[in-house]
This record gives C-alpha cells, structure tokens and sequence, in this order.
C-alpha cells in the first residue's frame, strides 16, 4: 500500500514536472526566444504574368512560369509567419509593359497576390523617371499593393524631382518597413545597386545614396525600432568572382544584413551564399521558381538558417482561378489600347519555326554564334530599309534579347518578348532603331571588345550582320581580332576599310551604352555614333528612324515585319526560312600560330610589345653595364 502510494506521489510530481517544462517552452517560444519566419520570394519577375515556353528536348518545348500559378505556390507555401517579398525589375519583358503607365499591372497583381514589399529595379526606369512615377500613380489607386521600397533614391528639389516625389509618396514608399507577422518584427529595406544604376539610362532628375552607407542607416533605423529579423531587397547581384559581387560586398560591409534578396543578375541561388551572419539568396527570374527560406530566430537573438528550397513554378502548378481572371483582364486592356490600333492581335500567329533557336541563356552563357542574333539582326537592316536607311551594318548585343523562337507556332506577342525593353525619345513601347555611321577601325574595336569583354561582360556579346570576323583567343584582351571582312550589297566578302565611315543601325539602348563602354575599359577605348561626316553625336535622339507618318521605327516592329515578309509555307502560315537553322559564321577562331599571334596588332598591343621591347632594352643595358663594370674591377 506504502509502495502504491510513493508511486502515485512519483507519478504525479513527473507529470507536474512535464507540463511545467512544457508550459514554459510555450512561453518561451511566444515571448520570442525561438521563433520561426518563413520568406517567400522573387525578383526579376520582368512582366512575366502569364506563362512563357522553355525548351523542353532538342525540339520540344513547354510552359514555365505564370503569374496564376504563383500565386497558388504562395498560397500553399504561407503561414502565419509568413512575409513575401520581391527585389525589383518586376516589369519590363512582355507586351503587359504596353500599359504599364496607365495600369501598372506588375503591381496590381503582385497586391492581388499578397506581396508584402518590393523595390525598384534598373527595367523600372524604362519609361524614364516620369513614366515610372506615371505607374505608381496608376497603381495607387489599387486596395492592395505591395509597399514601395526605395531606401538609396534621392529626389531634388527641382520642379520635376518633386513632381515624381509627389508620385512616390501617393503610392506610400519608403526607405524602409516594419512588417509584424506572428509577433515577429521584420524590418525591410530596398536598394538599387551601382551597377545596375550603370544600366539604367533614363533615372534623371533623380539620384542614388552609397549603397553601404544607405544600407547602414536602415539597419541603425530597423534595430531602432525592434526589428527581430532585417532583410534587404537588394537589386544588385551576385557573381562568380566575389569582388564584383555587389551583395556580398554589401553584406561584408554591413554584417547586421540578417539576409539579401539578391535581384539583377537573374541569379538562381540553389544553395544560399553566406557572408559572415548574412546569408543571400536569388531564384532565378521570370518567376521560374518561388524562392522559401525559413529562418529560426534562437534564444540568443541569432537569425539561423533552417531550410531553404526554390519551388519550380512548372506546367503542374494548378493556376490561381482569380488571379487567372484579373490577368485576363489585363490582356483585355493590352489587345484593345496597345495591339489593335497596330493591327495586331496577341495570340495570332506571326510564322511557323521548324526548329529551336538559341536561347538566352545560351548567348550569355557560351561565346559563339547565334542563330537568334542572326534574324534578329538581318531584322534590324531589313526595319531600317523599310524606312529609307541602307544600313551597311547592325549588331545586337545579347543583354537585349530577352527571349528566343520555339520550334512551331510563334504568336505576336511571342516576337515581341524577344526585343520587349525600353521606351523611345517620345515614350512610345520598346527601344527605337537608330542610323549612324562608323569608321573602319571602330567596328574592328566593336569586334575586340565582342571577344575581349564576354568574360567580364556577358551581356555585351554581340551578333552582326553585314560584318565577320576571325580572333585568335590567346593574344592579348583587345588585340584578339586577326581580320575582319564585310559584306557588299552582292553579298561578296572584301577586307574591312578602317578608314571608311560604315553605315549602322542598332537599337538607340546600345547607342547610349557606349558610354558605358568607355567607363568599362577605363578609357582605353573611345567610342561614340557619328554623323555622315565623321563627327561624334552625343544626343542620340538625333540617330532615331522615323516611319514614314513620323513615329519611331521600334526594333520590335522590325523583327515583327521582317517575319511578316517570310514567305508562307505547305502549313499555310509563314515559315521562317531554314537559312535560319545554322547560325552564321560571324566570328570564327583561328589556329595559335606565330603567324596569328603577332599578324593585324591592335594599337593597344603595339603599345604592350613597345613597352615589353623597352623592358628587354633596358635589361640588356643594365646586364651590359654590371659586366663592363665587373670586368673593369676585375683588371684593376
């Protein structure tokens, strides 16, 4: 009985002990001890709102992507600890950039879709200052927006400058945001980096901050105010070599960053980089994946990481019945404002492709020749001729085109996806083709700079037409072209005259990147559009194409209208040619030789050999002096 007792006592006395324990885990978890967090995220979503083709085998292709379908993958992923966030260039990249000033459909559906915060990408200024401010007065009047935010944008105090400001405060941004989820914290800042601000051209009247300083006093502000969890949109990037990693220099420079949201470089992160208690994460772009990362917030205030995945957002994700029908509406408003009044219809079918071409992951990702840069730049000549301008030349660069031809059908809207960036002098949809003239020894330059920068820059690797090339990899960076040829309007090849002035016509986007080249090489190459006479054109608003009725020749309607002029084939729908199904032999390799290596040098080169030459000289002096000096000393 005495037993029976003492092991009721004991019983008991456990049971207390457990739920004590028990009560004050709970208590500790509620009182922030240990929490949990879970980011949901994107960047680079580039107007993507419906789903797009990828390749799928050698000639196949399927759907990626979709706005519908994310927002299911959202929905499933989230729980009450849950913020979702996007790091910028969300628009730019579809036929929905058409009314981006006047409906903001980025930003409407990412409310729609419970995004919590974003921030502004370099494709936001695409319409310029003003036409970005247009959008977020379109999209204020929205119920549900994600918030705004722009910690390193400096307005001035210039009529223009606080007419945008005035656009950004009706819309709410901000420098930064507290976001309370679950008694959580999360303190939120966004910024764009000095290297995307290199590829933004239209941001005046406006300004950016130092990206570290920016990024310190959010963190001071953030801490100031309880933040348990900081995070940084940032729309700067990651890349291979860490020096030119702008976030993880910036999490080096601010190690309170608890975690980057990495935009710009289209980035897919499958492990999260950490730098110091930072930790950067990327998914991709053209919402390909929905980026999770769940945080563990321990006892000690330290932020750990506790799992991280990137969800395919793949044909097999249901779609989202609302969003679906808000989109629709959306491509409503496109067809019946933008398309029709051009005699276009979004879903018709402009020409039949019996084969993939290129995409653009393989123009960035491999040196070589492109099927896609073949039609895109015959497209070019054949839109300026249109117009009255017998272009001699026209190159693309591969950080334009943003999508490529499937094998089958290729819809209206599908062309224009593939050259969908920027705006025209006069704001109209898509970069403006533009007519100047080059000397010889200019384009060869554009050759160097093809085959010596791709390493560096791999968006700047160009395609032509009318010119080629060969190049021999093991010389010097800028000296690696060993001849170059053009073609006549017979379509013979003969040497190219550096001291001719050639005719070009690109998009007015690489006309204005020059500049940036210049900067790059730390002006050791000068480049700039000329006149008919050879003088230099700073404004290439000068350089645009006109159409006959006055408006500006797009690129976009170039390639468009070029397709257009395809023949129609036994389907009955233009076909595009097979011309088409080899890339050209632009720029071909030759063998290292003592013949390649040293034939055609480049000034650049011409300088290196001399200074190399004057090297050997003066060691050849000095060898001779120490003998004549040593030979004397040995006499005496």
């Amino acid at each position: 009985m005495k037993i029976k007792r003492i092991a009721t006592v004991f019983l008991l006395f456990t049971f207390c002990l457990f739920w004590l324990a028990t009560a004050a885990l709970a208590a500790g978890t509620e009182n922030g001890e240990e929490q949990e967090l879970r980011v949901l995220f994107t960047h680079d979503l580039h107007s993507y709102i419906l789903p797009y083709d990828v390749a799928d085998g050698a000639d196949g292709r399927t759907t990626m992507g979709g706005y519908a379908r994310l927002a299911t993958l959202i929905k499933e992923n989230r729980t009450d600890n849950t913020v979702v966030l996007d790091a910028g260039d969300f628009s730019m990249g579809t036929l929905f950039n058409s009314i981006f000033k006047t409906h903001a459909p980025d930003l409407y559906l990412m409310g729609e879709m419970g995004f919590d915060a974003t921030t502004i990408g370099n494709h936001e200024f695409d319409y310029g200052a003003e036409g970005l401010a247009a959008a977020l007065r379109s999209a204020s009047k929205a119920q549900k927006r994600p918030a705004m935010l722009n910690s390193n944008m400096v307005f001035g105090n210039d009529p223009e400058s606080k007419e945008i400001k005035n656009a950004f405060d009706a819309y709410g941004s901000s420098a930064t945001k507290i976001i309370e989820r679950g008694g959580l914290k999360i303190g939120v800042f966004g910024m764009l980096s000095q290297v995307a601000q290199d590829y933004t051209v239209n941001y005046a009247p406006l300004s950016f901050a130092d990206t570290a300083e920016t990024a310190r006093d959010c963190v001071d502000s953030l801490k100031a105010q309880n933040a348990d969890v900081i995070i940084c949109l940032s729309h700067g990037g990651t890349n291979p070599d860490i020096e030119k990693s702008e976030d993880q220099q910036l999490a080096k420079a601010v190690p309170d960053i608890d975690v980057i949201v990495s935009g710009h470089t289209h980035t897919t992160l499958d492990t999260p980089i950490t730098e110091g208690s930072t930790t950067i994460v990327g998914c991709g772009w053209r919402g390909e994946h929905l980026g999770l990362l769940d945080l563990k917030l321990e006892a000690d205030n330290t932020v750990k990481v506790d799992s991280y995945q990137l969800i395919e957002n793949s044909r097999d994700v249901t779609m989202d019945p609302d969003i679906a029908a808000s989109i629709n509406t959306c491509k409503d408003v496109v067809q019946q404002e933008f398309l029709t009044p051009l005699g276009k219809s979004f879903d018709a079918t402009a020409a039949v492709s019996d084969h993939n071409f290129a995409t653009v992951d393989d123009l960035l990702g491999h040196f070589d020749n492109s099927d896609l840069g073949d039609i895109i730049t015959d497209a070019y000549r054949y839109g300026a001729a249109q117009n009255g301008v017998d272009a001699d030349i026209s190159l693309v660069n591969a950080g334009l085109v943003r999508d490529t031809i499937y094998k089958g059908n290729l819809s209206e809207s599908g062309v224009y996806n593939i050259l969908s960036l920027g705006s025209g002098s006069d704001g109209s949809v898509g970069y403006s083709l533009v007519d100047f003239y080059l000397y010889g020894s200019e384009l060869k330059t554009l050759c160097q700079i093809d085959v010596s920068m791709y390493p560096m820059m791999q968006e700047v690797q160009f395609s032509f037409s009318g010119l080629r090339y060969t190049y021999n990899d093991s010389r010097l960076p800028l000296d690696k072209v060993t001849g170059v040829e053009t073609q006549n309007a017979d379509g013979a090849w003969t040497p190219l005259d550096e001291d001719r002035l050639y005719r070009v016509t690109t998009s007015q986007y690489l006309a204005n990147m020059t500049g940036l080249i210049t900067k790059m090489s730390h002006g050791i190459i000068t480049l700039a559009p000329r006149d008919k006479d050879g003088n230099p054109v700073s404004d290439t608003n000068t350089l645009i194409i006109h159409t006959p009725t006055g408006t500006e020749a797009k690129e976009w309607i170039a390639l468009s209208d070029y397709i257009h002029s395809f023949p129609v084939g036994e389907s009955g729908l233009r076909t595009i040619p097979a011309s088409y199904n080899i890339a050209r032999e632009v720029k071909t390799p030759v063998d290292n030789t003592l013949v390649t290596f040293f034939a055609n040098p480049s000034s650049i080169a011409l300088a290196v050999y001399g200074i190399i030459a004057s090297l050997i000289l003066l060691l050849i002096v000095i060898i001779l002096l120490i003998r004549r000096h040593h030979i004397r000393k040995h006499r005496v």
